[in-house]
């Protein structure tokens, strides 16, 4: 059963859905008692109108040309499901701290929960690495704008801290030069392959990073490529398309970038987009700083500072979800 309530005190939001939820579950009972579905990567407006209700029948994410990981070789990757409305999606993740996950805005949007899992590879088999989280704690960035797909990053929050092994680990997030132009990438995901269905390994390909410039050239681009955006050639119809929604670009093993949107058309051969981490650094340092926790980096702090003007975030407080907002 769900209720839901609404609040007004003076610079604070909330809003409370209530449910049940377990803070370590079996993976096995959302699958099996609910659809579980690939959230579509957003696209410019331009072309195709924008999915406010997120029904998965227009794009996919598919990891296109690209080959199956080795097992636990990418140990920072994590599978998302999202429970929105009674129903599970499915995103990518990255574990840049031992209780924080990097991920799309366009992810958590809406969320009343999400499922965490942490040291898999094959998601349709058992694993003995794999942990399996349930949170209902995520900060969306509080400017995401879903019209313009501006600020497309989230965080979201483990129930406790991870223990780091050789198939559970963190990547280091970029905050330094952001001179990638030229520079050889690799999208992970188990998103939807030229066949159609859900990977249920972990794919990757390796795409080359091009400027901003050349990207908003192609006209469906042009009104949405800004600096805190990064893209990927889709030349030769590989590419990402954009990989998982929310997973990473990571050029010479440090994330660079956050799937976000891309063309309608998974093999049309058009840039793929992500968010720009070291545009975002500050942000995520930010607001993880609010609860004491140490940010994988790699060199000395960029001199770009985004700040936010006020935060958003989501709490599991006597069996409901509370968004709040404050200045």
């Amino acid at each position: 059963m769900v209720s839901k309530c609404f609040l007004m005190i003076i610079n604070i939001a909330l809003a409370c859905t209530c449910f049940t939820s377990a803070q370590e579950i079996d993976l096995s009972e959302f699958a099996t008692t609910l659809g579980i579905q690939d959230i579509p990567v957003r696209v410019p407006p331009s072309q195709f109108k924008f999915n406010r209700d997120r029904t998965p029948a227009t794009i996919s994410t598919r990891i296109i040309g690209g080959n199956v990981a080795t097992a636990n070789e990418y140990p920072y990757q994590v599978a998302l499901y999202v429970y929105i409305q009674r129903m599970l999606y499915f995103c990518g993740g990255t574990l840049i701290t031992q209780q924080w996950v990097l991920t799309a805005a366009h992810c958590a949007e809406s969320a009343t929960s999400i499922v965490i899992i942490l040291g898999s590879h094959n998601l349709a088999e058992e694993e003995d690495s794999r942990l399996v989280y349930n949170t209902t704690t995520f900060i969306i960035h509080e400017n995401w704008d879903a019209d313009t797909l501006q600020n497309d990053i989230a965080l979201i929050k483990l129930p406790k801290n991870i223990a780091l092994t050789s198939y559970i680990n963190t990547v280091p997030v970029a905050n330094g030069s952001d001179l990638l132009e030229g520079l050889t990438g690799r999208c992970l995901g188990w998103g939807k392959t030229l066949l159609g269905s859900l990977s249920d390994v972990l794919r990757y390909v390796d795409v080359e990073v091009i400027s901003n410039d050349n990207c908003s050239a192609y006209s469906d681009y042009t009104e949405y490529i800004l600096d805190q955006h990064l893209c990927t050639s889709g030349a030769g119809i590989v590419g990402s398309c954009n990989g998982d929604s929310g997973g990473p670009l990571v050029v010479d093993g440090t994330q660079v970038g956050i799937v976000s949107f891309g063309a309608s058309d998974c093999a049309a051969g058009l840039p793929s987009v992500f968010a720009r981490t070291t545009m975002f650094y500050d942000w995520i340092n930010h607001n993880i700083g609010y609860y004491n926790a140490t940010l994988y980096q790699t060199s000395s702090h960029g001199s770009r500072t985004i700040l936010p003007t006020y935060r958003l975030f989501y709490v599991l407080i006597s069996s409901c979800i509370i968004r709040i907002y404050w200045a």
